[in-house]
């Protein structure tokens, strides 16, 4: 993985009327420090975090107006931010791709850190909650982070009833895309460039 600096950990933060979070990632190793305050969503983040190779440190991360989709989306804006200052678009492969199945789901995930946004999914979730995890933050969470780390990111459920099995398939298969994605490769691009 190449980054833009030589530091272990790249750090960034948003703080508002409605949210204040501050995240460390590190590219060197996985790990998942600290918590959002919902456990099904700090399980996500673990789960991501091991797959993809990135270590994830939250040394804040406070709910002030009580509502989930404002944090939820915050942590994908930070982590985006974060994650497109800890990795030089321009020394890595680009493109990466995953297909994972979890009991009868089977989601594919496919990225291009092109330095353009682009979020999406085709599949809309029936249950309002997954535990204690808003299903309808998983969007918000996703296009926070494709958004701020200037990237394009289509998930494509093939399969799956089970909406748990669905989101943590999503989620691992994220992880696995974005590994792909960081490794250290000839610059490819018909523009020349990344920006």
């Amino acid at each position: 993985m190449s980054k833009k600096e030589s530091v272990d950990f790249f750090v960034e933060e948003r703080m508002t009327k409605e949210t204040k979070v501050k995240i460390c990632l590190s590219t060197s190793r996985s790990f998942f420090q600290g918590s959002t305050g919902f456990r099904f969503f700090d399980h996500m983040l673990s789960t991501f975090s091991l797959y993809s190779g990135l270590g994830l440190k939250f040394e804040a991360c406070e709910s002030i107006d009580g509502i989930a989709h404002h944090l939820i989306e915050d942590v994908g804006i930070v982590l985006g931010k974060v994650f497109k200052k800890a990795v030089d678009y321009s020394e890595i492969t680009r493109f990466g791709e995953a297909t994972v199945p979890m009991d009868e789901a089977l989601v594919g995930v496919y990225v291009d850190l092109s330095g353009r946004p682009f979020f999406f999914k085709n599949f809309e979730f029936i249950g309002a909650y997954i535990e204690d995890f808003p299903t309808e933050a998983f969007e918000e969470f996703m296009k926070g982070f494709s958004n701020n780390a200037k990237i394009t990111v289509h998930f494509v459920k093939f399969s799956g009833r089970n909406e748990h099995h669905v989101i943590e398939a999503s989620f691992k298969a994220f992880g696995l895309a974005i590994r792909k994605a960081v490794q250290p490769s000839q610059f490819l691009s018909t523009k020349g460039m990344i920006d």
